[in-house]
């Protein structure tokens, strides 16, 4: 068996006790795609039936405020920071270059289709991955962006986190030689391909870490289509190189597979269907109830009941036609239904639906949106460590190529080796909301009992003001220096004038 095949056959087994969860949760959450896991093409399939749309709306509602998290469209989030010491007399020119470069890549972003893909892409986050395909159609071209849906994604773990990651799919083969252009096809496919008229054939593409120099890794590619080479094997190079960008949500030790919302809320799931399920059997009955009526012959209920017919009785057991009542009571299943939706709400990180008519006040608004982003921030770690880190790297590297926005660009420097760079994960900003609302508070504690005056004469302002901006990297707000505002305090005072603009 050659390596792709032993590879492949490790991530399809680490992935078989996912996929069966996996394809329930399709099912609760995207009903009708549950087919996708069966590898099922009819354009006659029926969905599954179930009772309750609203595991879907939670989770759209989760993948929306995960993706505007990680990252958001309307807000800077390529931001990095230097990963090694610098001396004193390079630190402008360290900051201007890698302002140049979170800039260019924001750039390089926004001009690709990653903001229209990414909720798409961040839907799978409700399982437990998230997974992209990154590529440049052609030279010149935007970088585009292509959700990856799990049903269609293996991965296996290595001892750094995942490691193989293949990508199987299914395509007309009458496309296979638009889609391999520079394909070495065996005869068994140039056959099929030239009989080709509504057939289809499966390709496979598998990429692995080669630690030949553990220092600096490369990535290995190779393509099957229907389990054949095609001669496109290759060492692709660097991190980075590599098209498939994957991450786990809520990882779990020693497994590709993350434990999203999905997978942890399933019973819940499973109660509400059958909960809706049995109060609109309850409410059908009471609606529509079945009767009983007089007859000679035998009374048999053994099979149940069924709402809207009509069911004979012993003779003379009653002169009247009458209803067949089971006293059920609709409240008990609404109530439970309701109790079901809130834990789910909770489940999926939404915020439980305020009781009574009484808004919050803003401090308790802030407060309860810092609570839902710490609680989200702790399972979507990995997202930005793996996938959020993997997009930036996917982008910087094919931004690098011959065309591309960052071709001549680097990093200046420093004692003959070049500054690192880490990109800086968007939920470190929620954490530093969280301080500056701390520091809000002592500010409100110190005022309050120290008084104004004294609170003014302990709290050095301006240095105060200078830490919450840093604390929230804004780059908008605009202090002037300590002279310029001595000038206009004194000129305030009756002094000298002030500044002149």
């Amino acid at each position: 068996m050659d390596e792709f095949k032993q590879r492949f056959s490790a991530a399809k087994a680490q992935r078989r006790l996912f996929e069966v969860s996996a394809r329930e949760i399709y099912k609760f959450c995207f009903n009708g795609r549950e087919a996708e896991w069966d590898k099922a093409t009819s354009p006659d399939y029926e969905p599954e039936e179930i009772f309750t749309d609203f595991p879907a709306t939670v989770g759209e509602d989760f993948a929306g405020e995960l993706f505007s998290t990680m990252t958001p469209e309307n807000a800077p989030w390529v931001e990095y920071e230097v990963g090694n010491a610098v001396p004193e007399d390079s630190v402008d020119e360290v900051k201007t270059e890698v302002r140049d470069l979170e800039e260019t890549m924001a750039k390089s972003i926004r001009a690709s289709n990653y903001y229209t893909e990414g909720h798409t892409i961040f839907q799978d986050a409700i399982v437990g991955n998230v997974a992209m395909w990154v590529d440049r159609p052609a030279f010149g071209k935007s970088i585009t962006c292509e959700a990856i849906p799990l049903p269609e994604l293996y991965l296996r773990i290595g001892p750094f986190g995942i490691a193989d990651r293949f990508r199987q799919r299914s395509y007309f083969t009458r496309d296979l030689e638009a889609l391999f252009p520079g394909a070495e096809w065996p005869q068994k496919l140039k056959d099929k391909i030239k009989n080709a008229k509504n057939g289809r054939s499966e390709v496979t593409w598998g990429f692995w870490p080669n630690y030949k120099d553990p220092v600096a890794p490369t990535w290995e590619r190779q393509i099957r289509v229907d389990g054949e080479s095609i001669g496109l094997d290759k060492n692709v190079g660097e991190e980075g190189a590599t098209e498939i960008v994957v991450g786990r949500f809520n990882a779990v030790a020693n497994s590709p597979w993350g434990w999203g919302p999905g997978r942890r809320m399933l019973p819940t799931m499973r109660v509400l269907d059958t909960v809706s399920s049995m109060t609109l059997e309850g409410m059908e009955r009471e609606l529509d109830p079945a009767i009983i009526y007089p007859n000679d012959g035998m009374l048999d209920l053994s099979d149940g009941i069924e709402s809207g017919l009509g069911y004979p009785a012993y003779p003379g057991s009653s002169e009247n036609i009458r209803e067949l009542g089971v006293g059920r009571n609709l409240d008990y299943g609404y109530y439970s239904q309701e109790q079901l939706e809130s834990q789910l709400r909770d489940g999926f990180y939404r915020e439980v639906e305020q009781r009574g008519k009484t808004p919050p006040s803003a401090s308790q608004f802030i407060g309860q949106e810092q609570k839902q982003l710490r609680r989200i921030a702790r399972p979507a770690a990995k997202t930005w460590g793996e996938f959020g880190v993997g997009l930036l790297k996917r982008f910087e590297y094919l931004e690098r190529q011959k065309g591309g926005l960052l071709q001549d660009f680097d990093l200046p420097m420093i004692d003959e080796g070049l500054i690192s760079v880490r990109p800086i994960s968007p939920l470190e900003r929620a954490q530093a909301r969280e301080d500056v609302l701390v520091a809000q508070s002592v500010l409100d504690m110190a005022q309050q009992s120290m008084g104004p005056e004294q609170a003014a004469i302990w709290v050095d302002g301006p240095k105060t003001m200078t830490n919450i901006k840093g604390k929230l990297k804004d780059k908008l707000v605009e202090f002037r220096d300590e002279e310029q505002a001595m000038q206009i305090f004194n000129a305030m005072q009756g002094g000298t004038d002030a500044p002149q603009e």
